[in-house]
């Protein structure tokens, strides 16, 4: 994924009375991927089957495939060229 300097806002620290923020792409506390409306945008259009965990592991024929850090589960529609 490209770098993306938006903020994100994924929760309220009550503690500190203030929201959390993080960058578009990173991590909340969580472990959620946080993305930025625009990235939203960008990734529905460039992925319509939509993902899982991140953008682009889950392949046009909807089987999960992982990404890049992840296991490697392979469609077999997709190996077969289809």
């Amino acid at each position: 994924m490209a770098a993306c300097t938006n903020k994100v806002t994924v929760g309220y620290d009550w503690r500190k009375d203030k929201p959390i923020e993080v960058t578009c792409g990173s991590t909340d506390p969580d472990g959620n991927l946080a993305l930025c409306d625009t990235c939203i945008t960008k990734y529905q259009k460039r992925y319509p089957q939509g993902w899982r965990y991140t953008p682009g592991d889950v392949c046009r024929h909807g089987t999960y495939i992982g990404d890049s850090c992840g296991a490697d589960i392979m469609c077999g529609a997709c190996e077969s060229g289809e």
